[in-house]
């Protein structure tokens, strides 16, 4: 179970790294394209367990995210572990440095549990 304290502290780490609120989502800005993380519960109850839901979102494929991450191109759970703000670090680490389709490209193969659109799966293989 993640505390209000350790929320607020995922919540600064992701701010920290340049994450500003938009619509109600947590997105971080990087070249041409926006990432969107946002934390949620995977499941009901106090022992549910913690996700990240991460999605990019290529402004010139698809309007703009309303849902944040879960309405994105590219989209990616991943689980928050036993410390969730060590996790939401590491998370943000691995995405700031993709900015543009090709590193984007290089980035879903090393993450080949995302999911990905077929317009954005289709841009991808042209890059």
């Amino acid at each position: 179970m993640i505390s209000p304290k350790d929320r607020a502290a995922v919540v600064a780490a992701l701010k920290r790294h340049g994450a500003k609120a938009r619509k109600g989502q947590l997105r971080i800005g990087v070249g041409d394209l926006f990432w969107y993380v946002g934390l949620r519960a995977d499941g009901v109850g106090p022992q549910a367990a913690w996700l990240f839901e991460v999605g990019c979102w290529v402004p010139e494929l698809t309007p703009e995210p309303e849902g944040g991450a879960v309405d994105c191109p590219l989209m990616l759970d991943v689980p928050g572990g036993d410390d969730v703000v060590a996790t939401a670090s590491a998370l943000v680490d691995d995405v700031v440095v993709v900015g543009d389709l090709a590193a984007l490209g290089q980035w879903a193969q090393r993450h080949p549990e995302a999911l990905v659109d077929r317009v954005l799966r289709e841009r991808l293989s042209d890059v």
